[in-house]
């Protein structure tokens, strides 16, 4: 009998045991997060990662996708949150045209209005506005006495489109990309002396001295580094991009603290939850260029600029919980 009792005893443990670690595993939280295929892309996918699995979150980071994959990832629910850049959702997600003149927060309010459709819930943004921009070194727009695109594209145009110019890959063939800058600035760049190539290869180009024009980042720390001339938009064909985390629904209804979370996240840069005004911008490039810096020119790895910065804003000290 009393044999009998202790196997009971310890069946009785065993099963209790198994209850709990089953219990353990359906309450453990799970979410998938994706990252673009480009330096502030893998920052902030370490950023936004790292900050979820210190307030209990289990992450699964997709990176290196391209602006399409990281969307369709979304839109299937393969991925749950990323961080997408204000331009690129109004005009190649949603397919929607940008009205020149359009501001930082005018454009956020309407992606967030009209993404809500689509299940999508946009939260805070960085207002870092990392717009695309064409860049040439100041020797040779000094030569040619260029300041604006507008001036640019006049050489363009004399010349037959036959400056060494070098662009990604993406913006070669996106919508909002190299085909319609052409068009509003009216000028035509020759296949021959056109390259592209991955993220970050015209910023070696131009370093190099292997082409006249490269597409940057307005975040791009090289710019700085270098003292390149980038091309004013006079006549503001690039939309604002500003680097803005959001959510599907269906995973922010089941953890709705995701939003306070990365909320955190967001207020540690310039203007982080107010209205921006030009000086929030530019601070905000400034602090997203040093990030990039950190990565591009001084060699560190993404997960380790995260963690550093994390850690300096004593996001990953406190509890956000």
């Amino acid at each position: 009998m009393r044999r009998l009792n202790i196997n009971i005893v310890v069946g009785v443990l065993v099963f209790a045991l198994m209850i709990g670690a089953v219990h353990a595993h359906a309450a453990e939280k799970e979410v998938t997060v994706g990252n673009k295929n480009f330096t502030e892309q893998y920052v902030v996918g370490q950023l936004i990662k790292q900050l979820l699995e210190h307030s209990g979150f289990k992450v699964d980071l997709r990176s290196d996708l391209t602006s399409m994959a990281l969307r369709a990832g979304m839109e299937s629910g393969d991925i749950d949150i990323c961080a997408d850049y204000t331009g690129t959702a109004w005009m190649v997600h949603l397919k929607r045209k940008y009205m020149q003149g359009t501001n930082n927060n005018e454009l956020y309010q309407l992606v967030k209005a009209e993404d809500k459709s689509n299940h999508f819930i946009w939260l805070y943004p960085i207002w870092n506005n990392n717009a695309y921009a064409m860049a040439s070194r100041p020797e040779f727009a000094k030569k040619h006495n260029v300041t604006t695109l507008s001036d640019l594209a006049g050489v363009y145009r004399k010349r037959r489109g036959k400056i060494k110019t070098f662009v990604d890959f993406e913006f070669s063939v996106r919508p909002d990309g190299l085909s319609a800058l052409e068009k509003f600035y009216d000028f035509k760049m020759a296949k021959s002396t056109l390259k592209t190539g991955t993220p970050g290869t015209s910023l070696i180009a131009l370093k190099r001295g292997k082409t006249h024009v490269a597409m940057v980042f307005g975040t791009d720390a090289s710019i700085a580094k270098y003292g390149w001339h980038t091309y004013i938009d006079d006549k503001s064909f690039f939309p604002p991009y500003d680097l803005t985390p959001y959510v599907r629904k269906k995973v922010l209804n089941k953890y709705p603290e995701i939003a306070d979370i990365l909320k955190k996240l967001v207020a540690t840069f310039p203007g982080g939850g107010k209205l921006p005004t030009p000086e929030i911008v530019a601070e905000c490039r400034k602090a997203w260029q040093e990030l990039n810096a950190a990565v591009d020119i001084e060699k560190m790895e993404p997960t380790e600029v995260a963690y550093k910065y994390l850690r300096e804003h004593r996001l990953i000290d406190s509890n956000l919980k």
